[in-house]
């Protein structure tokens, strides 16, 4: 019996170590195997995000490292730079962390330090900064699938020469959905308690923007390029509350120069709440703000809610079709 006890436990103390050996083995692999995954998606990603001597859009991530062992994947960077070579914008941002499950590389969820800062070639200089700003990516075959971010009190200064006061929009949260659609990009954006104040110290009422558009067919495709696409603007709103809205849309189009064509539908609800609320922002511009309003309410006899159709050719705004209001820029700069 104690020889055969011996042996038993001889046995067993084969299969454990054999056992310990495999199990040691596996973690070596998967370490090594993680190691080299993560060090290939590094350079592939740093290889994809700087593009080019051609590339219209190339980036940067300073001191780029991946993290996230054992189970998790993600880039990390101290900082991040983008520029749009060809539409002459730059911009920066805080420090980047990114995590993806090793089972599921293709949803990444990252987060963003502020601040953010964008310049462009045509004088726009934007600054913002934020409490928390988080996404979350779903990729199929390395496209956009869905996307949803999320931002807690945005903060953002812009200057540009059409803005001599300049302008700061404050939010309490906002919100980004992207969801591809076929060939198209359907897009939902919200901004909670948007107040925006000018350079004066006036500002209007807090209120909430809403907005849904579908960009069609190629923009998945044109890395960001605009120039060319067309969109649906199924709705943008804008909400002061007590019964004072103001809806458009329409479809609207983008031509090589980016200037903006189309035909958009406009309904103004508490009109004359609307005139008092931006005469009190802006009083410098009330003999304007009369003018637009009663060309508004001379169009049509809607009482204090007006709905009028504007066409836009090439940046022109036409009223009803053949009433000039406004001149609107491009989109973009000059291409070289």
């Amino acid at each position: 019996m104690a020889a055969s006890s011996a042996s038993g436990k001889s046995t067993v103390a084969k299969k454990v170590t054999i056992l310990g050996v495999c199990v040691v083995a596996a973690i070596g692999l998967y370490t090594g195997g993680w190691y080299f995954a993560a060090e290939k998606i590094k350079e592939k990603t740093l290889e994809l995000i700087a593009g080019g001597p051609d590339a219209p859009v190339t980036a940067t991530c300073r001191d780029a490292e991946m993290r996230g062992y054992p189970f998790r994947l993600g880039l990390f960077c101290s900082g991040v730079n983008v520029d749009d070579h060809r539409n002459g914008v730059s911009a920066s941002f805080g420090a980047l962390r990114s995590a993806a499950q090793v089972y599921d590389p293709q949803h990444i969820v990252w987060e963003l330090d502020q601040p953010a800062t964008i310049h462009s070639s045509d004088g726009l200089s934007l600054s913002s900064e934020w409490s928390n700003l988080q996404s979350s990516v779903q990729l199929d075959g390395g496209r956009l699938l869905r996307s949803a971010l999320v931002v807690d009190d945005p903060r953002t200064s812009i200057a540009h020469p059409l803005l001599p006061e300049g302008l700061k929009l404050n939010a309490k949260h906002g919100e980004m959905h992207l969801r591809r659609n076929g060939m198209d990009l359907d897009a939902a954006l919200s901004l909670d308690a948007l107040d925006a104040v000018l350079g004066n110290g006036r500002n209007l009422p807090p209120l909430d923007l809403r907005a849904d558009v579908t960009v069609v067919d190629g923009v998945l495709q044109g890395g960001g390029d605009l120039a060319g696409h067309q969109a649906e603007l199924r709705k943008l709103s804008a909400d002061l509350g007590e019964g004072r809205t103001f809806t458009v849309s329409g479809p609207l189009s983008v031509d090589e120069e980016g200037y903006l064509s189309g035909r958009l539908k406009v309904e103004v609800a508490g009109i004359e709440q609307w005139r008092a609320a931006l005469k009190a922002a802006a009083p410098e511009a009330d003999k304007t703000i009369d003018t637009a309003i009663n060309m508004l309410t001379a169009l049509v006899s809607g009482g204090d809610t007006v709905s009028v159709d504007l066409v836009l050719q090439k940046g022109k705004v036409l009223a009803g079709g053949f009433i000039p209001v406004a001149k609107l820029p491009p989109l973009f700069p000059p291409r070289q």
